[in-house]
């Protein structure tokens, strides 16, 4: 597959006419403006746009990098874009306070089968089980996000009490070597940054720690105001059944990807290809967000229990 720049990516549209000469002319195409940070968990993404998909489907998607989910999110809320791309807890909480915000596509699934993800402590840390966590010091990209909670889960369910545990909000890009240098004691990376840590011979797998939160669920998921979705209806679903049937191919084609997505993150393709990557969503099943809020309300990050029905636009 040839490679796409990052400026291609930006500019959804023109990479999409690119690649798709065979659209009509005279199609007119509806903007969709998609805000996220550009990771593995976006392959379906990325393939649909490399390939015209989006567009063949009527759909101008032009994709705009933050520096966090968090930062989609927030600038989704505030009208700055149409879609986020972002943790599932983020809009949870944010539905919870009030704000009129809802799920129309299930991202990336984690399961034990796809591990794209670990807790990590240093190459000569002595932590080899939860109880070793007690006292000790993690990070996260975010207080109390998806990885802290996971990470809790697993050290409670492995003779640790997370009660114990002091926490630093440090972004995954640098969480690696603040381990190595033992400023903190673990922190749990998803892939690319993941191989790319472990390459260092610095850290080690300490546990798979999603596998502690539930068999399958999602760890990223597509994100808008309920005002925006009640107008442009019609353009949200295209974007989610065009962006559901590129997973559906790309799921069992990784190698064809590998190329795409070492550009896209400036990962080299020969550390990408050895990656364990995970499958996109092709559903939007309310059980694949479960888990999240059943852990969420355990840990009281959420006041009160909640349907994960009630996330989704119908």
């Amino acid at each position: 597959m040839d490679k796409i720049s990052r400026s291609s990516i930006i500019k959804g549209s023109a990479a999409a006419l690119a690649f798709g000469p065979r659209i009509a002319q005279a199609q007119t195409l509806e903007t969709l403006r998609l805000a996220g940070v550009p990771t593995d968990d976006m392959t379906p993404v990325f393939y649909a746009i490399k390939t015209g998909m989006y567009a063949k489907a009527g759909i101008d998607l032009q994709f705009v990098p933050t520096s966090s989910g968090g930062a989609a999110t927030t600038a989704v809320i505030a009208g700055a874009y149409d879609i986020a791309k972002t943790s599932p807890l983020a809009p949870v909480l944010a539905h919870v306070r009030g704000i009129p915000v809802q799920l129309i596509a299930n991202g990336i699934i984690a399961t034990p089968r796809t591990p794209f993800s670990a807790m990590l402590v240093a190459s000569d840390s002595p932590i080899k089980t939860g109880a070793d966590c007690n006292g000790k010091t993690g990070v996260s990209p975010g207080l109390s996000d998806i990885n802290s909670l996971a990470m809790m889960t697993w050290i409670d369910r492995n003779g640790g009490d997370s009660r114990t545990l002091k926490w630093v909000e440090v972004p995954g890009s640098a969480a690696a070597e603040a381990i190595a240098e033992r400023r903190v004691d673990f922190a749990l990376l998803q892939e690319p940054q993941l191989g790319s840590a472990l390459a260092t011979g610095k850290v080690r797998s300490l546990a798979d720690a999603y596998a502690a939160v539930s068999e399958r669920f999602i760890t990223s998921s597509y994100v808008v105001q309920e005002d925006f979705a009640s107008k442009h209806a019609d353009a949200l679903r295209r974007f989610v059944r065009t962006t559901y049937a590129a997973a559906a191919y790309t799921n069992p084609r990784k190698a064809e990807t590998v190329a795409l997505m070492a550009e896209v993150t400036k990962i080299a393709p020969a550390v990408y290809a050895k990656m364990t990557r995970g499958d996109g969503a092709t559903t939007s099943d309310p059980a694949l967000l479960q888990p999240i809020i059943d852990m969420a309300v355990h840990y009281k990050v959420l006041t009160r229990p909640l349907a994960a029905k009630e996330m989704y636009r119908g």
